[in-house]
């Protein structure tokens, strides 16, 4: 008796739950499509080929860094070193704060964790900021073209 009575009360509770989950589901996805779009927006101004130069260990290597946007319309991109014959190496792990921008370039034969962290000037045509990897620290400066 008391089984069943614990079964009526457990079910009725389960009724209760699965209603404010299926309930709450519309409002999850809502917001999650809301945030892709705000991520979108963000990365509108980085979106382009930015060609500059990387200042590390008192060398400056020229640099070109292509940023575009998905399907999903989140960033994506890649960089060239031309002097290294680096071409296409991809870029990712992107964070985008209003003007400030970081990623790091993924691939499997660089190490050291080559990170970038930079910020957007105010005209929107210039990026500039910090490199590191492998504790050695730089600068890096891009103008959009």
């Amino acid at each position: 008796m008391v089984d069943s009575i614990l079964f009526v009360f457990w079910r009725k509770s389960m009724k209760r739950s699965t209603s404010k989950i299926l309930a709450i589901i519309p409002v999850v996805i809502a917001l999650l499509l809301a945030h892709s779009t705000l991520i979108a927006q963000d990365a509108k101004p980085f979106v382009g080929t930015w060609n500059g130069a990387l200042s590390v260990m008192g060398q400056e290597l020229e640099i070109i860094i292509e940023l575009s946007l998905d399907e999903g319309k989140n960033i994506q991109g890649n960089i060239d070193v031309p002097i290294q014959g680096a071409v296409d190496i991809p870029l990712g792990e992107f964070n985008i704060e209003g003007k400030k921008i970081s990623f790091k370039i993924v691939h499997a034969q660089i190490q050291g964790d080559p990170t970038f962290k930079g910020k957007l000037d105010e005209s929107g045509k210039k990026i500039a900021g910090e490199y590191s990897q492998s504790g050695g620290v730089g600068t890096f400066s891009v103008e959009k073209q």
